[in-house]
């Protein structure tokens, strides 16, 4: 499994089906929302890319979840 979020696989295609009712649904109320929020999905090969990655800002948290440290200068 590519990353495991603790769904079964039934439990992971109900949920990816309700995301994507969802979105549907934001897509003909807010065309613009609905293309910013596309946009900022990460892909599979950005979340490979930021597990691999030697910025020790990126960490994964109790739930792995991918969070990136941002401290401001």
């Amino acid at each position: 499994m590519f990353l495991d979020n603790g769904l079964n696989p039934e439990q992971q295609e109900h949920m990816d089906n309700v995301y994507e009712s969802l979105m549907l649904q934001v897509k003909t109320i807010n065309l613009k929302l609905y293309e910013r929020l596309r946009g900022k999905e990460l892909t599979e090969k950005d979340v490979y890319k930021l597990i691999n990655s030697k910025n020790k800002n990126v960490i994964i948290n109790d739930k792995e979840q991918l969070e990136m440290l941002l401290w401001n200068k």
